[in-house]
């Protein structure tokens, strides 16, 4: 989808964006949605509030001719100059923005999107591509949408894990359960070590809320302990 512009340029000055193949790990590019809107520099208040509310989004990227973000305005930005107004002065989107715009990539991972949005307190951010040019747009609710996960999901790749040949564990010994996102894992392994290991991979599924652990081992290798 190409994004349109308010200030009367061609929507086809922005750079077309591809779907890449999906990643490993969710990514922003599987997460955010496609801005329909931007504006520029030189577009005016009214338009800008505008498109702020019929956006409900939070935030309006601001770009240049060819699709570059380079800044953004925020409903927050609008409230304080309608505090401050002067009526001499012509507001444009350029005198309202916070620049620079703190972006996301589009193969940042969901984690890593959302360590930067709490780093930042924000809650929207624009996404670019490789040259700055903006691509999309990410909320806390794409990456809470995202990281949420079926607890099937999250036991079947537990499971996964867990019968991976190295991993130690000894047959018919081991029992997974997942709620609301929390592992519980118990059965036997065959060192100490093992058990530590399998619980440092269960631990970094995506999606997971918590990790309890009931793992016990036949010989204590004096390698790192499970939990």
């Amino acid at each position: 989808m190409k994004h349109s512009i308010l200030d009367g340029t061609a929507a086809d000055t922005f750079p077309s964006s591809h779907p890449a193949p999906p990643a490993a790990r969710t990514r922003v590019r599987d997460c955010m949605s496609r801005p329909g809107v931007a504006v520029t520099p030189g577009t005016d208040f009214a338009t800008v509030a505008a498109v702020l509310s019929a956006s409900r989004r939070g935030i309006v990227p601001v770009v240049t001719a060819d699709g570059t973000v380079t800044g953004v305005v925020a409903v927050s930005d609008l409230l304080a100059a309608y505090a401050e107004e002067d009526p001499q002065r012509e507001l444009l989107a350029r005198d309202l923005m916070a620049a620079p715009a703190v972006t996301a990539t589009e193969d940042l991972s969901t984690a890593e999107a959302l360590a930067l949005l709490s780093r930042k307190s924000l809650h929207h951010l624009p996404v670019v591509d490789a040259d700055g040019h903006l691509t999309g747009l990410l909320s806390s609710h794409d990456l809470l949408d995202a990281l949420r996960r079926d607890d099937e999901e999250i036991r079947a790749e537990a499971l996964t894990l867990a019968l991976t040949p190295g991993t130690g564990i000894v047959p018919g010994a081991l029992h997974i359960r997942c709620e609301r996102g929390r592992v519980w894992v118990a059965g036997r392994t065959r060192t100490r070590g093992d058990a530590g290991a399998l619980c440092l991979q269960i631990a970094r599924i995506e999606g997971l809320t918590g990790l309890a652990d009931h793992l016990a081992w036949d010989l204590d290798d004096g390698g790192p302990p499970a939990g």
